[in-house]
């Protein structure tokens, strides 16, 4: 929804140069996958234009329509703020406006805080609002747990040949080779050389139930694509190929490992079973390993989820009263750090500066001095340590600057501008080092007026 902003952010006075809380934009809690926008209005109190070159967010979740404007003196801009997110999740980031006078007067960038909360639309996951990593996978176990029904073995393969993956005319696909049949019940599809291909071995967790016959890591395959694929891991095959139907192929990885790379369109089911298959029960024998979850979290960005294997999720919940959750929201995927450990994401700092590029005021004579204020943001969610600010032409001089920026906020590091001599162009580069990356920021100053 759209929503509009009732205060006007009017360019004023810096009062602290250390730690600065900037006054934050609230956004409505919006539904994902929609675009919520609030209406801003940038103020000039002054009776100068305004002139703002860049119009930018530190979060591609936030954006603007413009990338600059003007201000005319004593009046105001509006400006629209967009967000739109597909996790439910809440959102801080910086609004960033690169403003100057140009005939001087204004010597800092104008920087806000933006905050924005999305929620699916469905209750079905409202318990996931605000989840990532471990809290997250705690949670989506219990929801896959929760009233699910043990089929056995018999009965799930029964339900999956005749059912779930008949997707029109009693005609069962073999997920690896393609290789099409016509079989009405489990019998008549094992006669025709079809198995049960388990995605997580069923060696690796000793046959046991309920993981052997849970229907959301099974699936139906040719014999010779299934004793091929046997219990080696997935991942992408670049060379000493053995085996190879319809895409599916196994061989040697880039580390010379044995691998077993689906074809195209199952890359995705294959790495969305595994990932709900570890989520539900646990890495049984340690069976998924860093190297072939990253292949699989390439598969699954590959091969997206598509109305078959939606369909094929709805018809297992009518089975076994459970759903696979990366079928559903698939973006849980980028939210869970790792899957075959346990593992949360480490607090970062993030480092974003205003401006990138200063110019000072035209300064009348040697000697004479201007001080510019840049911004150094942290829109990441652990301290920032800035150890020094370091500029690489002595005309231009750290004055102060922030030793430490806590998460969502910014200080000011203090630039003066002393040229050494008339009608002279001045350049540097202003180097921040710190906690995050080092930040480099361009300088430009002039002296007298420059002929020629």
């Amino acid at each position: 929804m759209k929503k509009f902003i009732p205060l006007l952010l009017a360019l004023m006075s810096i009062s602290s140069y250390s730690q600065i809380i900037p006054f934050t934009v609230n956004l409505d809690t919006s539904i994902t996958k929609t675009l919520d926008s609030a209406l801003i209005y940038v103020k000039n109190p002054t009776n100068k234009i305004v002139n703002v070159s860049s119009v930018r967010t530190t979060s591609p979740f936030f954006f603007t329509r413009v990338n600059t404007l003007n201000v005319n003196p004593n009046d105001s801009t509006g400006l629209w703020v967009i967000y739109s997110s597909y996790h439910n999740l809440t959102y801080r980031a910086f609004l960033i406006l690169d403003a100057r006078v140009p005939n001087g007067g204004l010597h800092y960038s104008l920087v806000y805080g933006l905050i924005a909360t999305s929620k699916y639309p469905d209750a079905l996951y409202s318990f996931t609002q605000g989840l990532s990593d471990e809290p997250l996978k705690a949670a989506l176990k219990t929801f896959t747990s929760t009233g699910y029904i043990s089929l056995g073995y018999n009965s799930a393969r029964d339900k999956m040949f005749e059912t779930v993956d008949d997707y029109g005319g009693d005609t069962i696909e073999c997920i690896y080779s393609g290789r099409k049949i016509y079989a009405t019940t489990r019998t008549q599809a094992q006669n025709q050389s079809f198995d049960t291909e388990h995605t997580w071995p069923q060696s690796f967790f000793n046959e046991n139930e309920p993981m052997r016959s849970d229907i959301h890591h099974l699936f139906p395959t040719y014999s010779p694509a299934n004793n091929a694929r046997g219990s080696y891991p997935f991942g992408f095959v670049v060379s000493n190929i053995t085996y190879q139907d319809g895409g599916s192929k196994l061989g040697r990885d880039v580390n010379n490992n044995i691998v077993f790379e689906p074809r195209d369109v199952q890359k995705g089911n294959t790495a969305r079973a595994v990932f709900y298959f570890i989520t539900r029960y646990q890495n049984h024998e340690n069976y998924l390993a860093l190297a072939q979850e990253n292949a699989l979290r390439q598969f699954h960005i590959m091969d997206t989820v598509n109305a078959k294997e939606r369909l094929r999720n709805e018809r297992i919940k009518s089975f076994q009263n459970n759903r696979n959750p990366f079928a559903d929201h698939p973006e849980f995927v980028e939210r869970i750090a790792a899957f075959y450990t346990t593992q949360n994401t480490p607090p970062k700092a993030e480092i974003s500066a205003a401006p990138y590029t200063v110019n000072f005021d035209t300064l009348a004579n040697a000697g004479d001095t201007v001080s510019y204020f840049v911004a150094i943001c942290n829109y990441g969610n652990t301290d920032l340590s800035v150890s020094s600010v370091t500029s690489n032409n002595p005309v231009f001089t750290v004055e102060s600057f922030p030793s430490s920026v806590s998460p969502n906020q910014f200080g000011y590091a203090k630039i003066k501008f002393t040229p050494a001599a008339a009608n002279t162009l001045y350049s540097g580069v202003l180097t921040v080092n710190n906690s995050d990356s080092t930040l480099n920021i361009t300088l430009n100053g002039v002296s007298g007026i420059v002929n020629g």
